[in-house]
């Protein structure tokens, strides 16, 4: 059941589709590594061991994840950890890296990633997936899924349990990380969902889904430069969503979600290897309560029209040992209405037009103020082989509920930060013969106000920041058995008070080799490039990080109803770090089985 996006052209800006499956899940233990080797798009691992999305340069809080159009609750810090998401179910991934459609709601300023589950199918009853790497690393998954009539179901088990990363050969031991295994690392996770669909007729549908992920201890590495130790205990999120879709007539079709998405948490630090002296001891619960219904109005060939709301009230509660010793409470409520308009002037260009109104209001600000967040788009679509698009449009990202709340430098007067962006973008495809020939062009240019950081002790509004750059992507099919895939970024920035983008590169390449051998076996090839980068330290500190290239070889097998994947990771044993004090795996191995029933 699909709710938000059916159609590429309603993203407003250029949507980049990835193929989960085939292109990025055989070796994935989560979607931290799923979403590795994307033009334009940096994942890295934080302070906390936790993931840091980047889209063209802007941060992953003001990055917006959703999964079948459900937002992801990014919680009291406004970051969602892809290294606890489970790929279970993920067939594609949509990407929007500039301007967003109003029908995706507000805190899209970073752009959008919507993650787009499989449905139930007709061919098998019971699933069996084992997936195993280097130092004891594994995910095993078990799951069912089938439709009947009008009936269909999903349930998956699944356990990760991962021992740390091992740090290539070349890397020079600090006084606080001896090489070899990452220090102080250790997580066993546990991953539950369901999913239920119902036809009453082939015009209305409703559909239920919940998950609940649990990891009762997680050790979490320093950064090579500093001595800490810290853990999580008891780390858990839980969800659940309603869906309905109902074809009124034939010009009339109403959906809409309504989810609650949860979580809580035990986050410890001590002063010894053996954690017998704690220094703090932080408890937090947060959850999100949301509605989205939604109205599709098409009155004649020409018109269509998109209309709705998202309502969400995010609430947090936290406790610990020094600035919170009574549970202290705080909620954030989240108001958008939306219009989006698509005329077809002919056969070959259709016309996009979208406004947002946006607005907020927590326990501690009564007021409302509005935000417009207007978007726009031509679609030219030359022939069946060659399209164009020109979109541009006012994103905002609110603050997070840390920004706002926090005892030691919130502001409940933070403004929303915005960005205008633009973007041009030309997909072209030839074939010539069984030749088949592809590219895509995009150049883009943000201009991003009000960007949140701390001054002093106290979060601000106080950067801008100026972004231009372009993507150019090729795809070269000369035989059936044959494919070759390049694609580059660039991106150019100018801050205000000497502020640079982190983790983002200026140049980005990765080039993928895919290959049918005989005996129905498939070879894939990866490498990718990323330049220098920014990064800051516990200070705020900026430093570069080194330029690198990572190598990657994969084999896979299919037969009928079984499947196996063999390949190695990084094969080069290259030294590099994701963020400052953070480093990557070195040399890795994976083995991947795959069976159905």
């Amino acid at each position: 059941m699909r709710v938000i996006a059916d159609k590429p052209e309603d993203a407003i800006g250029a949507l980049h589709i990835i193929d989960y499956i085939e292109q990025k899940g055989i070796a994935a233990l989560n979607l931290y590594e799923g979403l590795q080797d994307i033009a334009g798009v940096t994942n890295t691992t934080g302070t906390k061991d936790e993931s840091n999305l980047r889209i063209r340069g802007f941060r992953s809080n003001e990055v917006k994840i959703l999964v079948d159009g459900r937002p992801l609750n990014s919680g009291y810090f406004g970051n969602i950890d892809l290294h606890q998401f489970s790929p279970s179910d993920i067939k594609e991934i949509h990407i929007i890296k500039g301007p967003s459609a109003a029908i995706y709601g507000t805190n899209t300023m970073g752009g959008v990633v919507n993650i787009i589950t499989s449905d139930p199918g007709k061919d098998s009853w019971l699933k069996l997936n084992l997936l195993a790497k280097r130092n004891n690393a594994n995910r095993l998954e078990i799951s069912s899924d089938h439709k009947l009539k009008n009936f269909g179901y999903r349930v998956s088990l699944a356990r990760e349990h991962n021992e740390g990363i091992v740090l290539p050969k070349d890397f020079t031991p600090t006084p606080f990380e001896n090489g070899g295994v990452r220090n102080h690392s250790l997580k066993t996770q546990y991953d539950f969902q369901t999913r239920l669909d119902y036809e009453f007729n082939p015009f209305r549908q409703v559909g239920a889904s919940a998950g609940f992920t649990y990891v009762p201890e997680k050790l979490i590495p320093s950064s090579i430069y500093t001595l800490d130790y810290r853990q999580y205990t008891d780390w858990m999120h839980y969800w659940t969503t309603l869906e309905y879709v109902d074809i009124l007539n034939e010009f009339l079709k109403l959906s809409s979600h309504l989810y609650y998405d949860g979580g809580q948490d035990i986050y410890r630090e001590y002063s010894d290897a053996s954690h017998q002296y704690l220094i703090l001891d932080s408890h937090m619960r947060y959850y999100t309560l949301g509605f989205n219904p939604r109205m599709e109005w098409v009155p004649d060939a020409w018109n269509t029209f998109n209309f709705g709301f998202r309502l969400e009230s995010m609430h947090s509660t936290r406790k610990d040992n020094g600035n919170y010793l009574q549970w202290t409470p705080h909620w954030l409520n989240i108001y958008n209405a939306f219009c989006q308009w698509k005329y077809q002037l002919n056969n070959k260009v259709n016309f996009l037009a979208g406004l947002g109104a946006s607005s907020h209001h927590c326990d501690v600000k009564s007021s409302l103020s509005f935000f417009p967040e207007p978007s726009a788009a031509f679609n030219f679509k030359w022939n069946e082989l060659s399209k164009s698009t020109i979109s541009i449009g006012n994103n905002i990202s609110f603050p997070t509920m840390r920004q706002l709340f926090s005892a030691e430098n919130g502001n409940p007067n933070l403004k929303p930060q915005n960005a205008i962006k633009c973007e041009i973008s030309h997909q072209q495809k030839i074939k010539a013969g069984n030749i088949i020939f592809s590219n895509q062009l995009s150049l883009f240019y943000n201009n991003t106000r009000n960007l949140i950081d701390r001054q002093g002790d106290t979060y601000q509004n106080i950067y801008k920041v100026h972004s231009a750059g372009t993507e150019y992507s090729l795809m070269f099919k000369p035989f059936a058995w044959w494919e070759s895939e390049l694609a580059y970024s660039y991106i150019w920035w100018e801050g205000t008070e000497n502020y640079e983008l982190t983790e983002t590169p200026h140049h980005q390449a990765n080039f993928t080799q895919n290959l049918s051998l005989p005996w129905k076996l498939k070879l894939r090839y990866t490498c990718s490039y990323n330049d220098n980068r920014f990064s800051q330290d516990k200070l705020n500190n900026y430093h570069i990080l080194s330029s690198y290239w990572l190598h990657n070889i994969g084999l896979s097998y299919k037969f009928k109803k079984f499947s196996l994947a063999v390949g190695l990771e990084n094969i080069f044993d290259t030294y590099y770090e994701t963020e400052y004090g953070y480093p990557g795996p070195g040399l890795n191995f994976f083995i991947r089985l795959s069976t159905e029933f």
